[in-house]
């Protein structure tokens, strides 16, 4: 009897594994879904412009850059499952701090924990599908996260919208961004599995040669250079509200209709993205999507109207959410006895592409009196770069190992 009750429970826990990550991964696009939605009505309230505001991302990207390389030792040396419970604790106090928060610099500070949660549970997310999912249901799993990272567009910049016009902008995280980071930790905690499939047989934690196999494969730095031209390029979501609201003077609830028919575009391109993987290989989608999410991006702020501009920022969205999937299946399969390692160092790429591109975005808004056009032609020419990138130096070490039709 003992027994069956345990091969139900192990069912259980096996059928809320993928569900626990992907709430997970909602959670972890709160914030920054929240923030690009209200930056407006954030800078208002802490007396600061848009560009000033804007460096918030700038902080917990710093944070996320330095815990991402700290990962890459504690990866090999803690259970990946703590770490990813720890990220998530890290988190609900970065957005209950922030709620509290003053004035601009603790909200600075407090979004320390949110960088140190983002990065932990983004890694850790990746890593848990990489440890557990055979490598046939690893793309389409990947393409389901990617895609809730979209959903969670799609949803909180409509919560935003309504919680921010009805209490304020604070009202969002006690309300909504806190009770999720609570409930996705009791989640984790109660089905996630402590050790992975697979084990390094090792004696000791071989870190030094985890960061050698990562940053001397030509093929796995690649994949990190173009995650960080990816990242500058995927900007484009941060000021696109911004853009409208200021250049085509609309409301915020209308900015954030906008934010979420951009963002049901990445669900719908991420969907397909999990599909082709297996079918068009890890690479080709890569360097495609990437080369056309990046002329799109431009046209967002060349369009002759707001209708034309919602439409380029649509088919933008849906070839980078199609990019994210691709481009994180090629980075997890380029070192696989050392993965938690590689996407630690994935994350600390994706964070150096955030922080240049937010620094690089600040300068031009304050110098340039929030020139979006010049702004969104630095975010378009990354993305064809991420693409030429990938083209010229990556390589599928998967390539060969699955049929070509599923």
């Amino acid at each position: 009897m003992v027994t069956e009750e345990n091969k139900v429970k192990q069912s259980l826990r096996s059928r809320l594994f993928l569900p626990a990550l992907l709430l997970a991964e909602f959670l972890i696009g709160t914030y920054r879904v929240f923030l690009n939605n209200a930056l407006v009505d954030v800078a208002s309230s802490l007396k600061v412009t848009v560009g000033t505001a804007s460096q918030i991302f700038t902080v917990s990207t710093v944070v996320g850059l330095i815990v991402g390389i700290a990962i890459g030792f504690l990866a090999i040396r803690f259970k990946h499952k703590s770490l990813f419970l720890l990220g998530l604790a890290f988190y609900a106090v970065g957005a209950l701090g922030c709620f509290f928060a003053p004035d601009f610099y603790s909200t600075l500070f407090f979004n320390i924990f949110l960088g140190i949660g983002y990065a932990m549970g983004g890694i850790m997310i990746i890593t848990l599908v990489g440890d557990f999912l055979p490598l046939k249901k690893k793309g389409m799993a990947i393409g389901l996260v990617v895609g809730f990272a979209f959903v969670a567009d799609l949803v909180v910049a409509q919560v935003t919208s309504v919680i921010t016009n009805a209490a304020g902008w604070r009202a969002v995280l006690l309300w909504f961004i806190f009770p999720i980071a609570v409930a996705s930790l009791l989640l984790g905690f109660l089905v996630l599995p402590s050790k992975p499939h697979q084990e390094l047989t090792a004696d000791k934690p071989q870190y030094l040669e985890a960061f050698k196999q990562v940053l001397l494969n030509k093929s796995a730095l690649a994949c990190q250079i173009a995650t960080a031209l990816v990242y500058v390029s995927v900007l484009v979501p941060v000021y696109a509200v911004s853009f409208y609201i200021l250049d085509f003077h609309e409301s915020l609830s209308t900015g954030a209709i906008f934010y979420s028919l951009a963002s049901a575009m990445g669900i719908l391109g991420v969907v397909v993205g999990g599909r082709l993987i297996n079918q068009v290989g890890r690479k080709p989608l890569t360097v495609a999507t990437g080369a056309i999410q990046g002329i799109f991006a431009i046209l967002i702020v060349f369009a002759p109207n707001v209708d034309v501009s919602v439409v380029m920022w649509m088919a933008s969205a849906g070839f980078a959410s199609a990019l994210f999937a691709a481009l994180i299946s090629l980075a997890l399969e380029q070192v696989p006895d050392f993965r938690g390692t590689m996407m630690s160092l994935n994350t600390s790429f994706q964070n150096i592409g955030i922080i240049v591109g937010l620094t690089v975005s600040g300068l031009v808004l304050n110098l340039y009196a929030n020139n979006f056009q010049i702004l969104f032609t630095i975010f378009g020419t990354a993305g064809v770069a991420s693409a030429a990138v990938v083209f010229l130096f990556a390589k599928d070490p998967c390539k060969n190992q699955l049929p070509q039709a599923t």
